[in-house]
């Protein structure tokens, strides 16, 4: 069996792609490392799970209103990694550069270059979007294997000369049973102010309960703003049944100013809500809303119209999930055997 690391940016605390495809990788016998970059220095400094460990890497708490610092952060944490592995996994086009003789994948998740532009447009944050669109396209010209989580991103990535493989972050139904209770979640990185209040403004307007869970740089900001929200603080893995059985609807929303919405992203949360059984509401007239629709997943609103997601809200609390399909397991693990053999 071999040994494989797996880079990502953030805490792994959680991340949910990164964790089900180190557990696919152990349940096969693999020795499966991921190293993580905590930039809030608050999870723990190593962690077991599942067969595999989570090394996280500690360099001072970075701010995500300071780009430059974030950046010279997460070239340190890149320079620092010294991985002697078979295999080496990096997930997003972040992790480029990462020194290592051997086979690499790249897993796209999201359009990393467009993160910056999710804090701000002033130059800085402009100038940091175009020196990551430029790693991004050096990267995906230097590894062994693409893969990505979205089939929007397969045309991103042909556009720039390569072949893709889609693993989308579906998951395998869960049974859960049904809730009457009004109350709409979000699950997952609180990154986004303004999302979040549509959510509550939307929800308090048609009578719903609101419960966030979640780490992110907005945690703070919409917490302190918003005292009637019940707020439940980072999750992992194991908390997530339990959450999804107090909803009857995931809210799934992002401003469309991020180019990856309508690049083609779609929100893990809207993939594991339907796998329990709840359905989501999602941004209408973007890739996102057309999967939602065409699969039964859920109902679409615009962005920012607060009668419209109510609207929308209100129709998803009487939907049933009809019929998933389950994780792309298979489709992962091939390109890992080719990589491998």
């Amino acid at each position: 069996m071999a040994k494989i690391a797996m880079v990502v940016t953030n805490a792994c605390a959680p991340d949910p792609r990164v964790e089900r495809h180190a557990r696919w990788l152990s349940e096969l016998g693999h020795d499966v490392e991921i190293h993580a970059w905590d930039r809030q220095c608050s999870s723990l400094v190593s962690e077991e799970k599942n067969g595999y460990k989570i090394v996280r890497y500690r360099l001072g708490i970075v701010h995500p209103s300071n780009p430059i610092r974030t950046w010279f952060s997460k070239k340190r944490f890149i320079s620092n990694l010294n991985l002697k592995h078979d295999l080496l996994i990096l997930n997003d086009t972040d992790t480029a550069n990462v020194k290592f003789q051997g086979p690499k994948l790249l897993d796209i998740h999201d359009m990393a270059h467009t993160w910056p532009l999710m804090r701000g447009r002033s130059l800085v944050h402009k100038f940091a979007s175009g020196r990551m669109l430029s790693q991004a396209k050096k990267i995906i010209r230097s590894v062994d294997e693409i893969i990505v989580s979205a089939p929007e991103f397969c045309k991103w990535v042909a556009s720039n000369g390569r072949d893709s493989t889609c693993v989308m972050n579906r998951r395998n139904a869960i049974p859960t049973p049904p809730t009457s209770e009004k109350v709409v979640g979000y699950f997952g990185r609180i990154r986004e102010v303004d999302s979040i209040t549509n959510l509550i403004k939307a929800s308090e307007k048609i009578g719903f309960k609101v419960i966030l869970a979640g780490d992110g740089m907005e945690v703070e900001n919409v917490i302190k703003n918003n005292p009637q929200v019940d707020y439940r603080g980072p999750f992992t893995e194991d908390d997530l049944p339990d959450l999804m059985k107090e909803i009857s609807v995931m809210y799934a929303m992002y401003n469309e100013e991020r180019g990856n919405i309508k690049s083609g992203a779609i929100p893990t949360k809207m993939l594991d809500a339907a796998a329990f059984g709840r359905p989501s509401v999602v941004n209408q007239n973007t890739p996102m809303g057309d999967l939602c629709e065409s699969e039964g997943l859920g109902r679409t609103a615009p962005y920012g119209n607060i009668e419209k997601i109510s609207e929308a809200i209100m129709q998803a609390h009487d939907m049933k999930i009809e019929k998933i399909r389950g994780e792309e397991k298979s489709e992962f693990l091939a390109v890992i055997s080719k990589l491998l053999n």
